[in-house]
């Protein structure tokens, strides 16, 4: 072996020792960290193991224990209405307006003039049927408290057209309704009254509708009862009496507010398929008191209404009879009864009702049809000019191009006679005529 070959094993073998020196801690320290390593995995999947048993033990025990669902906490908040204009032309037959301002914004039977000369067609727009409205609901212990506030510039005497059309609000709703349970509700505070199915009443552009209609809001206490796919309600609601006075008894005095109970309600509402309906009845007593003369009797009322669906299209009626109805059916246009001589009251049989059909033309047309009556079983003595009958006639087409936008237009044909008991006036009976358009968005 040469010496060069010598010299190059040595050398080879001197860099292997140093080498494999060098090696063995690195392998040391790897091991370690190894070590280390599948002790911190053993660590999580102990923890794991034990997460998954907690949670397995909870579920056991909310199948064996069972708890309520939890209700949503505090009050939501709703807010909510609809902006409206009104753009009228009105054609009376015996006079160049209605009776009163309150005729001009909508149809009140009562302020159709009777007796003069016709006059031109009348213009008349405004804008105060747009109402806001601001509703709360809280859920409670078994049920849940709703409230609701809602006012508009309707029939308000505050304000005129010279500069700003300016008009104060007025209060329309102002109620708490307590749902107890899926079964019994108690409503306290103003809303449509009880004797009114609002549900029944016909689409259309003028504010109220047809003359035969009951149209009543004011404060009540009320509760209902879910019976099956019924209900009954129960209702104590704000009394006042309106009464015909031709020998001036009461004195400027009318209505009256002299009731020493309130007006009772008792109704009825169910649905059959396609067919829903409520039936009401009501009691109350008619009084007045002057200070020398006291006088106070009952009388009753009911009303049946209902809709019927066909398809998209719908059926809707409302017929009321009694002897107490005065106020509550077309807008007071007949009082309940008349103070005789002796200072007695006469209560005044009457009855009304409409029927009206809704038609879709397509998705987005729609017409209505309402016709409408009532009478009074007026005694003679009551004045010449003393309401015995409206009827009415709407016919409407609108257009909703847009979710929540109404643009259409209404023809009214409206007419009411007196009793005319003399034979003394030489017309006893008016006429309107009316065209309306409207510009409807809910918000």
């Amino acid at each position: 072996m040469s010496l060069t070959r010598i010299k190059s094993a040595r050398t080879a073998a001197g860099l292997f020792s140093v080498m494999m020196t060098s090696l063995v801690p690195l392998s040391a320290a790897a091991q370690t960290n190894t070590e280390e390593l599948q002790l911190r995995i053993d660590e999580l999947q102990a923890q794991v193991d034990r997460l998954a048993a907690e949670a397995a033990q909870q579920r056991r025990a909310v199948v064996d224990n069972p708890e309520p669902p939890q209700q949503p906490q505090g009050t939501q908040i709703e807010i909510g209405g609809f902006m409206k204009l009104d753009s009228m032309f009105s054609d009376y037959s015996d006079g160049n307006a209605a009776t009163a301002g309150i005729g001009e914004d909508f149809l009140v039977p009562s302020t159709i003039p009777i007796g003069g000369e016709g006059g031109d067609t009348k213009f008349q727009s405004h804008a105060k049927s747009s109402r806001l409205f601001i509703k709360s609901h809280t859920a409670v212990a078994g049920g849940q408290v709703n409230t609701h506030l809602e006012i508009d510039a309707m029939a308000s005497g505050q304000g005129d057209e010279r500069i700003s059309n300016s008009y104060a609000q007025r209060l329309r709703h102002a109620y708490v309704d307590w749902q107890m349970d899926d079964r019994n509700s108690l409503l306290a505070g103003q809303t449509w009254s009880t004797f009114f199915n609002v549900g029944a009443l016909p689409e259309g552009m003028d504010f109220v509708g047809p003359v035969g209609t009951i149209f009543e809001r004011q404060p009540q206490l009320r509760y209902t009862r879910r019976l099956g796919s019924g209900s009954f309600q129960l209702a104590t609601e704000n009394p006042s009496t309106t009464l015909y006075d031709p020998l001036d008894i009461g004195g400027s005095e009318n209505p009256y507010d002299d009731s020493s109970t309130p007006d009772l309600v008792l109704r009825y509402n169910n649905s059959a398929g396609d067919f829903s309906y409520s039936v009401a009845s009501m009691s109350r007593e008619l009084s007045y008191d002057t200070g020398a003369d006291t006088e106070s009797v009952r009388g009753y009322a009911i009303s049946v209404s209902g809709k019927y669906q066909l398809g998209r299209d719908d059926i809707r009626f409302m017929l009321s009879s009694g002897n107490a109805l005065g106020r509550y059916m077309g807008l007071n246009g007949y009082r309940a009864g008349i103070i005789e001589a002796d200072g007695g009251i006469d209560l005044i049989d009457q009855s009304g009702g409409f029927v009206a059909l809704r038609h879709f033309w397509s998705d987005e047309w729609r017409s209505n049809l309402v016709l409408s009556a009532s009478q009074a079983d007026n005694p003679d003595s009551v004045s010449d000019m003393t309401a015995s009958a409206y009827q009415s006639m709407q016919l409407n087409l609108l257009y909703s191009p847009i979710p929540k936008m109404t643009l259409g237009g209404e023809y009214i044909l409206a007419s009411k006679a007196v009793e005319n008991t003399s034979g003394a006036l030489a017309d006893d009976e008016g006429e309107l005529q009316r065209l309306q358009f409207s510009v409807k968005y809910v918000f």
